[in-house]
């Protein structure tokens, strides 16, 4: 048995940030495309069901708009025998159980755990038997674990978990849930929505966020799309994600050391991009866009050509479309790093620290100060203020501190650097 697994989609929403001269239209980009792409991809896999983890319309008033997609996209499943199974997230607590009635009980679409109650749903094909947990959000707010004293029967076969929650946390408006209770429920497997950004799940550690099908803005960068799982011999045997989604945001660091006409920069940002494309495109499926949040590393006198560099600019490479969404420079004094943290100054210590960035992962002096960072980070993320942000949990992931630090620390020697007028004696 093969179920398709889908994070948020938010069908309603937009795609931000996109030019307006673009080759392509926001609406071929969005999050109706990603479905059209999704349900596709499960008639051609032949799965038995595909599981939707809430956030599956943006809000209310999008209420047409989403039960026009999905119910064309429900209409073309089950006519291949495909179920649809659902739990409400906090965005669509009011209007998935709507879009649920209007498609009628005969539809294929079963929505689970209605009005915060746990519910469950049995799925076979012959040769293999499974059953669905759910739970929906009864309200838009939900600051208490939807799995605080509740106990699941098991029966003969895998059971998995479908849920729109907040991980690892105790207090929260959208369904804290820790770790532990997801581990102690004695499922198989827990599916998350509401956290964008999935997470690394495998056929061995299958409880996490699915991730939102398509990245809607640069806070979203990265692979997404759904996640295929293959259920055979009394066994999960494998987790994948496939990713599908039409538009993908990715960071790109262009190195401007070896440029020597201001003229040339276009070609040097386009050889670049089409080094990434090949990275990440040569072997498996591609967007139709990519938006680029582009890091030009140089030295100042690079600053005029970096100034000229239209954001917004787009060209094609192979059948993609890529277009530079966001501009920023790393420009360091001509002098190195190694030889700046010879100084037995402030300028020596950012220096020396940079440094320590670019050593190994195992290093103890790196780890020492991406844990030491890291924690900072997760101090100020824990503000009140900041419980509504949904992607603060991947601020703290090492790569985005590393990030933080490089640029806060080119940022504090250009300061330093411009206050001693370049004194390096």
């Amino acid at each position: 048995m093969k179920l398709l697994a889908v994070g948020d989609i938010h069908l309603g929403r937009s795609p931000t940030r996109i030019p307006e001269d673009f080759a392509l239209n926001p609406t071929e980009l969005g999050p109706a495309a990603a479905w059209r792409s999704a349900v596709d991809l499960a008639i051609r896999e032949q799965v038995r069901a595909v599981l939707l983890a809430g956030d599956v319309v943006e809000s209310e008033r999008d209420f047409f708009e989403g039960f026009r997609e999905l119910k064309t996209g429900i209409e073309k499943l089950t006519a291949e025998g495909i179920e649809v199974v659902a739990v409400a997230g906090n965005h669509d607590v009011e209007v998935l159980p709507r879009l649920a009635k209007a498609l009628g009980g005969e539809s294929g679409f079963t929505l689970l755990g209605e009005g915060g109650v746990w519910q469950s749903h049995s799925l076979e094909d012959g040769t293999s038997q499974m059953r669905i947990r759910g739970w929906s959000f009864p309200k838009r707010t939900v600051n208490a674990s939807p799995l605080a004293g509740v106990r699941f029967d098991r029966d003969a076969g895998i059971e998995l978990g479908l849920l729109h929650c907040d991980l690892g946390q105790t207090k929260s408006d959208y369904a804290p849930v820790t770790r532990a209770e997801l581990t102690q429920s004695g499922l198989d497997g827990w599916l998350l929505g509401h956290i964008h950004a999935p997470h690394a799940l495998t056929a061995d550690n299958l409880i996490g966020y699915l991730g939102c099908l398509t990245g809607m803005d640069p806070g979203e960068p990265g692979a997404h799309g759904p996640w295929l799982i293959d259920i055979g011999e009394g066994r999960i045997r494998e987790v994948r994600q496939l990713p599908i989604a039409p538009l993908r945001w990715q960071a790109l660091r262009v190195d401007l050391h070896a440029l020597e006409d201001a003229g040339d920069l276009e070609q040097v940002l386009i050889a670049e991009a089409e080094q990434l494309d090949h990275a990440l495109f040569a072997h498996g499926p591609a967007p139709k866009a990519i938006g680029l949040r582009v890091k030009f590393v140089g030295q100042p006198a690079h600053e005029g050509a970096i100034a000229n560099c239209r954001k917004g600019a787009h060209f094609p490479i192979g059948d993609r479309h890529y277009f530079v969404e966001h501009i920023e420079s790393e420009l360091l004094p001509e002098v190195s790093l190694e030889e700046l943290a010879t100084r037995k100054d402030p300028l020596g210590l950012l220096a020396s620290r940079l440094l320590l960035l670019d050593r190994p992962a195992d290093d103890p002096d790196r780890q020492a100060l991406v844990e030491s960072a890291s924690k900072r980070f997760t101090e100020r993320l824990q503000n009140a203020r900041w419980n509504g942000l949904e992607s603060n949990a991947d601020r703290c992931a090492e790569e985005a501190v590393i990030e933080q630090l490089r640029a806060a620390g080119t940022a504090a020697l250009h300061k330093l650097f411009a206050q001693q007028d370049g004194a390096l004696g």
